[in-house]
């Protein structure tokens, strides 16, 4: 319930943001313009793929060990499979020192790897929000109100919310490593792992530090002109100029590359911006770019309007093409089916939750039948 409440918060942001342009990073700088629908798109994917392994993991989970005694059954003639019907479980773990013994510790091993799993994604996603939050004109801002200002210096907004969400997906990932730990050279039959996971608390700690993500998804406010501009102060699209010479006018990657890595050489050092960039400079530079792979024409094929707008971190993105692309169409396609996807786990959960009422009265009516007799 937990990990489908954050991607229902993330579906509904990334739905009012299918044309925010926003810097991605990789290795830390600026890498690509992609929408800020998009860049929550592939988070929402990968808690929906956490939805996935809990409800794989319950499948594994929910066999009954009822009637194994200790470990190598009863002298009773107890009936195992009416058992597990009566008591909501799916089937039998049938191997009995499998049922007391090894699968306690084998499915509490599981259950901890996918709650650290996605606390380690909460982490990531807390530290882009934090990134951005570090400038003096970030285009990710948290409401007023939920931050706290500094008891020494005025000026100063802290943001809370992150840290509190950033400690708890700490604290996940850190239970669920004293879970493995406590299962580490220990032999069968010894009890330092059965229950570990319940007895640190790691489960309901997973389920407050996504509480903790939701309130600053909630208080999270974006700035599509700032993020906008961001982009435009620096040469995220120039990437474009490569790939342009290349597929337009057949001039080999490396060649296109090497003009658009001078291009950017040339602006940083003179602190120009795209749109500030000289025409005349980028004409120059293509024909070193040339002369130095001994190419004939040095001639830019590319008009300055052409130029200028292959430049454009809105024309990069809306120009993309493929499936999974940050272009608004894909995008909106792509929200479609994480929204499906959404429903239809939903669906599991109320379900199986069904499953095991129906359970309970199948139990209640077994035992009026019994007393009746």
């Amino acid at each position: 319930d937990a990990i489908n409440s954050l991607r229902e918060r993330m579906l509904v942001i990334a739905s009012k943001n299918v044309n925010t342009i926003v810097p991605a990073y990789t290795n830390g700088v600026q890498a690509q313009p992609i929408s800020f629908a998009h860049y929550l798109l592939a988070y929402e994917a990968s808690f929906g793929r956490d939805a996935q392994r809990v409800q794989e993991l319950y499948r594994r989970m929910n066999r009954s060990a009822m009637g194994t005694a200790v470990l190598a059954n009863s002298s009773w003639p107890l009936n195992r499979k009416r058992l597990a019907d009566l008591l909501g479980f799916d089937g039998m773990i049938e191997n009995s020192l499998d049922s007391s013994q090894v699968s306690p510790i084998d499915i509490s091993l599981e259950a901890s790897a996918v709650a650290s799993s996605g606390a380690i994604r909460l982490g990531a996603i807390m530290q882009d929000v934090h990134t951005q939050y570090h400038q003096t004109r970030p285009w990710l801002l948290l409401d007023e109100g939920s931050t706290y200002t500094s008891s020494a210096m005025p000026q100063k907004r802290n943001p809370g919310l992150i840290m509190r969400a950033r400690e708890g997906s700490s604290n996940v990932v850190g239970l669920a490593h004293t879970v493995s730990l406590r299962a580490h050279n220990v032999t069968t039959g010894m009890t330092d792992a059965k229950n570990s996971a319940v007895e640190l608390g790691l489960f309901p700690q997973a389920v407050r530090s996504i509480v903790a993500t939701n309130a600053v998804f909630d208080a999270l406010t974006v700035n599509p002109k700032r993020s906008l501009e961001e982009l435009e102060d620096d040469w995220t699209a120039s990437m474009e100029l490569a790939e342009s010479l290349q597929k337009d006018h057949q001039i080999p990657f490396r060649v296109g590359h090497t003009f658009a890595s001078d291009i950017v050489t040339y602006a940083r050092t003179n602190g120009l911006r795209p749109r500030d960039f000289p025409y005349a400079k980028a004409v120059e530079l293509y024909a070193e770019a040339i002369g130095k792979y001994k190419l004939p024409d040095a001639r830019l094929p590319l008009k300055e309007a052409e130029f200028r707008k292959l430049l454009s971190a809105e024309n990069m993105v809306k120009s993309r093409v493929g499936v999974g692309g940050p272009q608004p169409s894909e995008v909106e396609r792509m929200l479609g089916t994480a929204q499906a996807a959404l429903r239809n786990d939903k669906a599991w959960m109320q379900k199986t939750r069904q499953n095991l009422k129906d359970a309970d009265a199948r139990l209640d009516k077994a035992f009026a039948a019994l007393m009746a007799e």
